[in-house]
């Protein structure tokens, strides 16, 4: 079972968010930090004969990142709305971008779901032609 958690003695979520959530649940599942890549082990959103990879589709790489998300929540039975936490790492270069491509992109493969989490804007990614990473945490009965 899960409780949004909207206290009414703070402003209300800026964007695709819950300000908290209590969970009561059986199982947990932990998705690792997910990156802009297809089944086929290839980036998405980057034109690969230019060898600078410039530039980059970031409405794509979040679109697959969130698909990748989905596909493990799938795997372990859940779907995007029992996602409880959500977590995305940004490239600071993408960041103004970001703030309307990702909030869309987000209200539409989320399916309405308006979890808790952050958005953390970083200097770069462990892959170099990711501009995104997310991780999540779902709850299931």
């Amino acid at each position: 079972m899960k409780e949004l958690l909207v206290p009414d003695n703070i402003a209300p979520p800026t964007g695709t968010y819950s300000h908290g959530m209590k969970v009561t649940c059986k199982h947990l599942i932990f998705v690792a930090g997910q990156i802009p890549i297809d089944k086929d082990g290839k980036f998405v959103g980057i034109d690969p004969s230019d060898p600078r990879r410039n530039p980059i589709d970031l409405e794509t790489q979040v679109r697959q990142t969130l698909l990748n998300v989905k596909a493990v929540l799938e795997k372990g039975g859940a779907t995007m709305k029992d996602i409880v936490r959500l977590d995305s790492y940004v490239v600071m270069s993408a960041m103004n971008e970001y703030k309307t491509i990702g909030r869309r992109v987000k209200r539409e493969v989320l399916e309405g779901a308006e979890p808790p989490g952050a958005t953390i804007f970083v200097g770069g990614l462990m892959m170099t032609h990711s501009l995104i990473e997310i991780s999540a945490i779902a709850a299931i009965d």
